[in-house]
């Protein structure tokens, strides 16, 4: 993954990244475009070294009992006051990945522009972590899950 993040970052990604962040810059200068402007930083890490990052809710990676009440109100206003303009980045990036598709080089670079589509759509809530981090919160999610679902039988008996 190092190789095609190096390759990735000369070509495409230290541009990508800048204006992401000037981007980014530009939107918390507003209260409420904070939040876009937090995840818009994330799109930032994705958008310079993809490969070998997923994107996943926040919900799934702190659990959703460790996420306020108030920070998913506010992540939920800051998403459709994004939306407009995600859903347009979203079907740039979808074409763009369909477009690298149509070549056999290009099916990584496919990959990656559909997971930036599917990144900014909703961005708020959402995290660029490594797979290994995925991986170990879904598996740490399913343990709780099952304890739960444990416990709860344990009290109908």
């Amino acid at each position: 993954m190092g190789l095609f993040n190096l390759v990735w970052f000369v070509f495409v990604g230290w541009w990508s990244a800048i204006v992401i962040l000037l981007l980014s810059v530009i939107i918390a200068i507003t209260v409420i475009g904070y939040p876009i402007a937090k995840s818009l930083f994330q799109f930032a890490k994705l958008s310079a070294f993809p490969f070998g990052k997923e994107v996943i809710r926040e919900t799934e990676l702190k659990g959703k009992s460790n996420i306020s009440t108030t920070r998913k109100i506010v992540g939920v206003i800051a998403n459709i006051i994004w939306f407009p303009l995600g859903l347009l980045l979203t079907l740039v990036f979808l074409v763009a990945g369909i477009l690298a598709f149509l070549t056999i080089i290009g099916i990584p670079i496919g990959v990656v522009y559909v997971r930036m589509g599917k990144f900014i759509l909703f961005p708020i809530g959402s995290k660029v972590v490594t797979k290994k981090q995925a991986f170990a919160s879904a598996t740490v999610n399913e343990m709780e899950k099952r304890e739960k679902n444990k416990i709860e039988k344990k009290e109908e008996n």
